[in-house]
């Protein structure tokens, strides 16, 4: 418009300019000026087109007409095209997954198999202790230097559904082989811990050491109060948690082992009531310095009968060293009831632990025609100390920083200390009757202290300097010579 402008402007200052023309003249001028006035709004119409498309093309992500460009019709296009290409490749992981196996390995714990819908799990783990003992007086009955197999056990474990799991552990350790777990436990309510029910051979709650894996204990060996309680027995048990990690429970119906033994079957149509209660008080409070503070209460009763042919009775108490110490003499039975009571405490915090524990057994024992209740009695208190900063649980440690000198990592480092001793009822040695007091002690008193160096989780070694003193149970009627010892031992566990 502007040029048009500029025209008609100057062509009217030429006019007046000028002598007048003819009419026809005037109007020829007319007809023309108006043609090139519709001929400049056609080119500026044309301009303005093209700067639109111009634009229009500046906004367009890829190459196509300029007429059916969209601006945010096209990216929402875009967008739904990579989500969809997203939930595609998602589909096809979700397929894939749905037909693999899951594999899943923990140092220390084991290799696991799940399958995809996680309904059914087997791990195999296991673990071997290789140890060597030597004694200052290597002279006495049972105290033999020697290198052995203390422990070597493979477990398995299966989860059947949500509802079932199971475990075996067979030993095979000092040339025998010993079933120790077979069972399978019921859990009624998936995903909660109050209910659960376990059948078949399996450690009892009794005894808080004993309770303890195996391969996590402090020591080489355990303390005196583990010979007051039994090793594993066969029967059923209902376990759970009435509130979670702070206050458990356990019950259960057994055939009545004998202390210090696995029962592999009955002698009698008795059985033993076993049970535990164990609570850590101070969870709730969220005081780091009182979680790791637990106490609680275990115990059976049973009635055991036994004969002179299967007395039903302990085969022996034994010293750290593994040297039985006290025996029962020949012809001597159970017969009667036997009661267990057995409180127990542990702390934890930090690089500290202590755990703690006192076990009553009193046991109905016959020999010919007499009959007597023996009451033995054992306790112990043991403490750790993680001197590279690790903290110390029931569990064991686990080291920050695995072995490994080329990075200047050497694992976890762990001083022990316990004290432990056991008690014969006296009424045993009266007359001989029960027990021989040339060949059985009536104490036995046990010190140890140790090292533990943890490589790995999966590697372990332990070095501990263990005394044990006896009153009586030697010639003379005098104390049996001292148990001097040093015990080392080099776990690995899978």
């Amino acid at each position: 418009m502007k040029n048009l402008l500029l025209i008609t402007t100057a062509i009217g200052f030429a006019a007046m300019a000028q002598p007048a023309f003819a009419d026809e003249e005037t109007d020829l001028l007319k007809k023309q000026v108006k043609a090139l006035a519709a001929r400049i709004e056609q080119l500026e119409a044309r301009e303005k087109a093209h700067k639109q498309e111009a634009k229009a093309a500046s906004l367009e992500p890829t190459a196509g007409p300029a007429t059916s460009y969209k601006p945010s019709g096209s990216l929402d296009k875009r967008l739904a095209i990579v989500e969809r290409n997203q939930e595609v490749a998602q589909e096809t992981q979700k397929a894939r997954d749905e037909k693999t196996p899951k594999f899943d390995y923990k140092p220390g714990k084991g290799v696991t198999f799940t399958t995809p819908d996680n309904q059914y799990a087997l791990k195999i783990a296991g673990y071997v202790q290789a140890d060597n003992r030597t004694f200052f007086d290597s002279g006495a009955a049972g105290t033999t230097n020697q290198f052995l197999i203390r422990s070597a056990r493979p477990v398995v474990e299966a989860k059947l559904t949500d509802y079932f799991d199971m475990r075996g552990m067979v030993d095979f350790g000092r040339g025998a082989t010993t079933l120790l777990d077979a069972y399978g436990d019921f859990h009624p309510m998936p995903g909660s811990k109050l209910v659960n029910l376990r059948m078949g051979e399996f450690k009892l709650p009794i005894g808080i050491e004993r309770w303890q894996s195996e391969s996590d204990v402090m020591f080489v060996e355990r303390g005196q109060t583990t010979n007051l309680v039994p090793y594993r027995d066969i029967g059923v048990m209902l376990y759970g948690q009435i509130i979670p990690d702070q206050l458990e429970y356990h019950i259960g119906l057994t055939n009545g082992s004998p202390d210090l033994l696995a029962a592999t079957g009955d002698n009698d149509n008795n059985k033993d009531v076993v049970g535990r209660v164990f609570v850590k008080p101070f969870t709730w409070m969220g005081v780091r310095a009182l979680e790791g503070f637990g106490l609680g209460f275990a115990g059976s009763y049973g009635i055991h009968q036994g004969t002179v042919a299967t007395p039903n009775l302990v085969t022996g108490y034994s010293s750290f060293g593994q040297r039985t110490y006290f025996t029962y003499a020949a012809n001597s039975y159970a017969n009667g009831p036997q009661v267990r009571l057995n409180p127990q405490a542990m702390y934890y915090y930090g690089p500290f632990g202590v755990l703690g524990e006192y076990v009553y057994n009193s046991q109905e024992v016959r020999n010919t025609n007499t009959n007597r209740r023996l009451n033995n009695t054992a306790w112990e208190v043991a403490g750790s100390y993680v001197i590279t900063g690790e903290d110390a649980s029931f569990d064991g440690v686990t080291p920050v920083h695995n072995f490994d000198p080329k990075s200047n990592q050497w694992g976890a480092f762990e001083i022990t200390g316990r004290v432990s001793e056991l008690n014969v009822d006296n009424k045993a040695f009266l007359g001989s009757l029960f027990a021989n007091p040339l060949v059985s002690s009536r104490e036995a008193f046990e010190t140890t202290l140790g090292v533990n160096w943890y490589f790995s989780r999966a590697v372990k070694l332990n070095v501990d300097l263990t005394r044990t003193t006896f009153e009586g149970g030697f010639s003379g009627l005098r104390d049996h010579p001292d148990e001097k010892a040093v015990f080392t031992r080099a776990q690995f566990r899978f």
